[in-house]
């Protein structure tokens, strides 16, 4: 069996099921200056970033299984906390709900991988970034994914 990262997988999967919930998503690789670009027409709002990711394997009878860590970010224009606060809250309402555990695995199929299991670790706010751009608040979960990969046919 030829083992395949799930990273492209995992990613594809986690903004399938997070777009939609009141924020874009980017990738870590994006510039800000593209993401600002991006939101230029709004005074106030709100973006996610797939943030650092690692992960492992481990062999089964059925095949591997990778388990994947992942730090979402979220950041947001607006003074105050609450606008991050109630962004966390929507994806971790997305992410434990059987709804968004469904659509997780629906992309994971299309891409070889099953779902095995989902853990929602720390949710956190931090202090606010402060520069020439302006006051950012921000916050992050972060998640810990196992896949199991499909046996090739």
């Amino acid at each position: 069996m030829t083992y395949k990262l799930p990273f492209t997988a995992i990613s594809k999967a986690l903004y399938a099921t997070l777009n939609g919930q009141g924020l874009e998503w980017f990738d870590s690789a994006v510039p800000i200056t593209e993401i600002e670009d991006y939101f230029r027409s709004q005074a106030e709002f709100a973006y996610g970033i797939l943030g650092a990711a690692d992960m492992d394997a481990r062999d089964t009878k059925t095949g591997p299984v990778w388990t994947m860590t992942i730090n979402l970010q979220i950041y947001s224009n607006y003074r105050g906390r609450k606008d991050v606060a109630q962004k966390l809250e929507a994806v971790f309402c997305r992410l434990a709900s059987p709804d968004g555990r469904a659509a997780l695995n629906t992309s994971l199929n299309a891409d070889g991988f099953t779902l095995v299991d989902l853990t929602i670790g720390a949710v956190s706010i931090s202090l606010p970034i402060v520069g020439d751009a302006g006051e950012w608040q921000n916050g992050s979960i972060n998640l810990k994914i196992r896949v199991g990969q499909f046996k090739e046919e």
